[in-house]
This record gives C-alpha cells, structure tokens and sequence, in this order.
C-alpha cells in the first residue's frame, strides 16, 4: 500500500478544535488518501466527514473513539466500520448515546455548583458559540473557567471541574466491545503507551491480560508519542496475538497537532480487514 493515512483526527463534535472542512483541507494538503474523524463516544461527526470525504477526494473510514471501563483504568477503544457498509447495527450507538448523557448531566452538574459558588461566565455565548453556547462536556466547563479569567491554566481550571464533581462517564469494556462487533465494527486500543491524566499507559504484559478478557481486534501501534522501543513493543506484541495494527496522529486541531501522513503500510492488516484494497 502507497497511499498515506491518518486513521485517528477529532473535530469539534467532540473535544478538538478542528472545524470540519480546515481538517479536510489539511489532509488534502497532506495528500492523505485514507482518514478517519473518531470523535469520542457519538456519531454525530460522521455524515460531515464522509460528506467532505467524497468531496475532497479522501476515502474516510466511518468511526468513533468509545471511553470504556476495564479493571480500574479507562481504556479507550477505536471502533472502525467498513466504508462499503458503516455501522450495520445501533448496538454501538446505544451504548455512545448513554456515555453522552451521562457526562452531559455531569457537565451539568459541575456547571450548576460552579455558578452557585459566585463563579460567572459573561462571554459563555461567544467562548462556546461553536456548540450554542452551552457546556457539554468537563472541558468546555474548564475552557469557561479559563477565559473568564478564573483559571490561568488548563491544570488550575480542571481542578476546579474535579473540586465541583466531575465523574468520567465510560461503558464497560466487554460492552463495548460486543456493541461494536454486533454493529459491523473492530475495536482498536488507542495511544496504549501514552500516559496523562486519566490516560492510562497500558504495558504489553497489561495488554496480554485485556486480551484473555476481550476479543479486542487490535492496537494503535503507531502513535507520536509513542518511541520507537514501544513502537516495536507493540508491533511484536501484535504479530504474536494476529492483532491488527492502526496508525493515528490523535490531532485535535491546528494550536495541539496536525495529521500526520502515515504509510498506509503501517496499518495494512487493519485497512484490508476493512475491505481496502492493497494499492
């Protein structure tokens, strides 16, 4: 496979900053044939994405980035679905929609205990003009605190979220899992060597153990900042398990990271169980 990918890019539908149609322009920029927009836990994104995808020339992989529960941790699983078909069930949606209502009545509630503590937000139409000027997620709350000139860093605004109640709202693992497949999806562990807040780095000896307890279908092996010891790591410990592998830049926008043009080559096992064609 020649073509370059980047099966891992999030937009404003979720917790980037990417609007739409900017995206689409930097991957054509980028000549990146192959892309899939995974905004976290809903489905909302995927006609613009594919739409633009037509448009623009880029075969775009119809997915979403599911933050599940395992043992404590919170991994989170790329669902990919094959272009000819998409999702072929609601099973997945299901369970996406009930994550999102959990962390909106959550946002709410830290929104609420905010406001009631004398905080005020007089520009908030303007800061989230992008979603109708409503919180619905733990950062949009936090982004408010910033530019309200509550908080003077993305650390200070979030303890303030985690002081007034913030929950993570996931689904189980094996939930997860069983959704996706009875939707016509694989599920992907995303970025298993980065670590940061509630991203847990999961060792291969870890992953090892996840595997006796769910038929995940693959991992993220390539990944910025994963170094070139976890890269092989994981490529190892995909080719003794027959996992697939996928290859993501994780971009959230312009101001976090661009897409990355990765050879398609280094998620070939999962771009032909998808019905891609070598090229």
């Amino acid at each position: 496979m020649d073509e370059l990918i980047d099966l891992h890019l999030h937009t404003i539908y979720s917790d980037g900053h990417w609007l739409t149609r900017p995206l689409f322009d930097a991957l054509v920029e980028r000549r990146i044939a192959i892309a899939a927009v995974m905004d976290h836990d809903q489905f909302l994104h995927l006609p613009e994405a594919l739409a633009l995808g037509v448009e623009c020339g880029v075969t775009v992989l119809p997915g979403t980035e599911v933050t599940s529960q395992w043992r404590g941790t919170s991994p989170h699983i790329l669902c990919y679905a094959p272009p000819a078909t998409g999702f072929t069930s609601d099973a997945l949606r299901m369970v996406t929609d009930r994550i999102r209502a959990t962390m909106l009545a959550n946002t709410t509630i830290i929104y609420q205990a905010l406001v009631a503590r004398g905080y005020s937000f007089p520009r908030q139409s303007d800061i989230l003009a992008e979603q109708g000027g409503e919180p619905v997620r733990a950062g949009d709350v936090g982004r408010l605190l910033r530019e309200s000139g509550h908080a003077t860093t993305p650390a200070e605004a979030m303890a303030l979220v985690y002081e007034a109640g913030y929950e993570q709202a996931t689904a189980p693992l094996a939930e997860v899992v069983e959704a996706a497949h009875a939707s016509g999806a694989v599920c992907i562990l995303a970025h298993p060597g980065r670590a940061a807040g509630e991203i847990h780095r999961y060792e291969p000896d870890e992953i090892e153990r996840m595997l006796a307890d769910i038929p995940l279908d693959g991992i993220e092996v390539n990944y910025p900042t994963h170094t070139p010891d976890q890269v092989a790591a994981y490529a190892a410990l995909a080719q003794r398990h027959n996992l697939l592998v996928s290859a993501g830049s994780d971009s959230h926008g312009p101001r976090q990271r661009l897409p990355i043009a990765y050879p398609a080559a280094n998620a070939a096992s999962l771009l032909t169980r998808l019905g891609l064609a070598a090229g």
